[in-house]
């Protein structure tokens, strides 16, 4: 009986730690419970049930783990949306955005170990965006809707379009600390051509998309040089700096993140494409930013410092592009 009251304990301050409103009124909204229930919860006096625990869990993303077994450093517990049925984009976008507006009302920072290149950025152009919403979901759904829907930019429904517009907002609001590689850009490239071989893609889509990505490496060229993420083709809006770029040439990236805000730190791995799996395991949160700041101190930052590192690293980007455009034109 004391063992669980100590970890109900522990919960309720995690609880307290992940949000801004009273105990009292989280209880009785997650729980649906009265008052008076959620005050004998809160003074001990009845014990949480697993179902309670698991509404609690999912809703704060809490370790239960971390909870049972605090001092342990062997294993751990990490959160999987597993859905059996197909891949939910707007739920997938809205989970996104709740989690975007905590870090940043938590005055938070974020570190991405970028593969390719990072989600958010594709929000802020319908194309681009468009192409790689239909590479995505054909690559995980397992019907042949989207294989035998005729690629177009008006694709995309206008409610998941206006999200990922508002996630781009906060986003840019957010201090952040990006790692990338040479490879990081190019897959878009060579993933366009690709879909132009398969002849998913007309020839004018491939080029408008290749030529979409040189404006994109513009934009981004343009970020660097002041430190400031902003919307594609419009002025900053702010003119506090809160991007860091960096570069490096030999370690390998893998998409995943690490995020603290408040007295909160988290750690996202990727699993599939867009799927990732979560922890808030303080043990392992700190060692992956420990490794962040490993690797951080072995790249070359280009945000308003090192511009002949800044102007090699994004011709690269920019003449791998234009030899996609070359290919396309004699395929």
């Amino acid at each position: 009986m004391d063992n669980y009251l100590v970890i109900q304990e522990k919960l309720l301050e995690k609880i307290k730690e992940k949000s801004k409103d009273k105990l009292v009124d989280v209880l009785m909204n997650t729980l649906h419970v009265s008052l008076d229930s959620a005050y004998r919860r809160i003074r001990l006096e009845k014990i949480l049930t697993l179902d309670e625990v698991i509404k609690i869990s999912n809703r704060f993303n809490i370790s239960i783990d971390h909870l049972i077994s605090h001092d342990s450093s062997n294993s751990v517990l990490f959160s999987f949306p597993f859905k059996s049925s197909q891949f939910d984009l707007e739920e997938y976008f809205n989970k996104i955005l709740t989690h975007l507006i905590k870090v940043k009302e938590g005055n938070g920072v974020m570190y991405y170990s970028a593969k390719d290149i990072p989600i958010f950025h594709f929000f802020q152009d319908k194309k681009l965006l468009a192409f790689k919403l239909h590479y995505w979901l054909n690559s995980m759904n397992r019907t042949e809707e989207i294989r035998k829907t005729e690629f177009n930019y008006d694709f995309i429904p206008a409610p998941i379009a206006e999200l990922t517009k508002k996630i781009y907002t906060v986003y840019s609001q957010i201090k952040t600390h990006e790692i990338w590689n040479n490879e990081t850009l190019t897959r878009s490239s060579s993933q366009i051509t690709y879909y132009y071989e398969m002849g998913i893609l007309t020839k004018t889509q491939a080029n408008e998309l290749q030529l979409r990505l040189i404006d994109f490496i513009k934009h981004l060229n343009s970020e660097c040089e002041i430190g400031i993420k902003y919307f594609i083709d419009h002025e900053p809006y702010s003119t506090e700096e809160n991007y860091y770029f960096y570069c490096n040439e030999i370690v390998s990236t893998d998409n995943s993140i690490y995020a603290e805000y408040d007295n909160i730190k988290e750690s996202f791995l990727p699993h599939i494409l867009l799927n990732y799996m979560t922890t808030d395991n303080i043990q392992y949160s700190e060692y992956n930013k420990s490794v962040f700041d490993t690797v951080i101190n072995k790249s070359t930052l280009i945000t308003k410092v090192n511009e002949k590192d800044r102007r090699k690293f994004f011709n690269f980007n920019k003449q791998f592009i234009e030899k996609q455009i070359n290919k396309i034109e004699i395929i």
